[in-house]
């Protein structure tokens, strides 16, 4: 059974463009997947992976002999020694072809979205296709509940929902050689696509990753309520700031900077200026000619800075 290849092919005057060479699968018998989640693990948010743990079956159309599920990979799993494991389990005939069962156990590859963290939500995909990307065959879903899991499946932190499959392709820029040709051709792999919609627990990530911004607006505060000036817990809280920063870059990829947890260091950043800068200006400067005033703004400073800083914090909420 091979491929069919359609080149396509454009000449303009002094000028030919490169043709593109598409390839589709061209074949009536399909390959039908399924797959049961059994567990999920070791979600790495720096290193761009988990890990999944899963049962995968297979209904063939075709001739026994021709049965392709043998040659089912994971398109995005990571193949380290035993990382990825593809274990088949059984295989028999029933009334609608060639039933076979795999255990499948991988570290997956995933790229991460977190501008919104700790409010983030992300969908955990596994990509199953054929090893070999050029094989002519159909990958369908067997129905629409073809990806449920394990209902006492808990991911400590997360909020899991029910999982989707559906058909795919993954698109290759080449024709791997099959032609030897020089121009340009494009193959598009069919795949399946298991998708699990996974939501972070906000609360439980918000107060150990965020306790040095808390705490640095608390010395802010405390050093407001204070008669004289205190550049000591200002400083204090200045530190505590940048170091919770400094804490949550380490934890976190970069990308990770430019949504909220950026916007919220800048609130505390600017509100540890305001204080020093209201501190400065009140008791040393304006405390010599306006008493009065000077008086009248130091009580107006803390209240002042609880209202923008609180509201700065609300508005940057996902």
């Amino acid at each position: 059974m091979g491929v069919q290849w359609q080149s396509v092919a454009t000449v303009q005057p002094q000028q030919t463009q490169a043709s593109l060479a598409i390839s589709q699968p061209q074949s009536k018998d399909q390959l039908k997947l399924g797959a049961y989640l059994t567990n999920l693990s070791d979600l790495d948010i720096l290193e761009n992976n988990f890990s999944a743990e899963f049962l995968l079956w297979s209904i063939w159309s075709g001739l026994p002999e021709d049965n392709p599920s043998d040659n089912l990979v994971l398109l995005n799993g990571i193949y380290d020694g035993d990382v990825q494991r593809f274990e088949k389990v059984g295989s028999e005939k029933i009334s609608e072809g060639v039933w076979s069962l795999y255990q499948v156990r991988s570290q997956i590859v995933q790229r991460w979205e977190l501008s919104r963290y700790p409010f983030d939500a992300q969908k955990l995909r596994i990509e199953v296709g054929l090893q070999n990307p050029i094989k002519p065959v159909t990958l369908e879903v067997a129905n629409e509940w073809a990806f449920p899991r394990n209902p006492g499946l808990i991911l400590p932190g997360w909020l899991l929902k029910e999982g989707s499959a559906f058909t795919s392709e993954r698109t290759l820029m080449t024709d791997l050689g099959i032609t030897q040709l020089h121009d340009l051709s494009l193959y598009r792999q069919p795949m399946i696509v298991l998708q699990i919609p996974i939501e972070r627990l906000s609360l439980l990530a918000f107060m150990p990753d965020f306790l040095g911004y808390i705490l640095a607006f608390g010395l802010c505060c405390i050093s407001l309520l204070i008669g004289r000036s205190r550049d000591d817990l200002v400083l204090a809280a200045a530190l505590s700031a940048g170091g919770n920063y400094v804490f949550i870059a380490d934890k976190l990829p970069v990308t990770a900077m430019n949504g909220f947890i950026g916007n919220l260091q800048l609130i505390f950043f600017m509100g540890v200026l305001f204080v020093v800068s209201a501190d400065e200006l009140i008791d040393n400067h304006l405390s010599d000619f306006t008493p009065r005033i000077s008086r009248l703004l130091h009580i107006l400073v803390l209240p002042s800075y609880l209202f923008f800083t609180l509201l700065g914090v609300y508005l940057i909420i996902p």
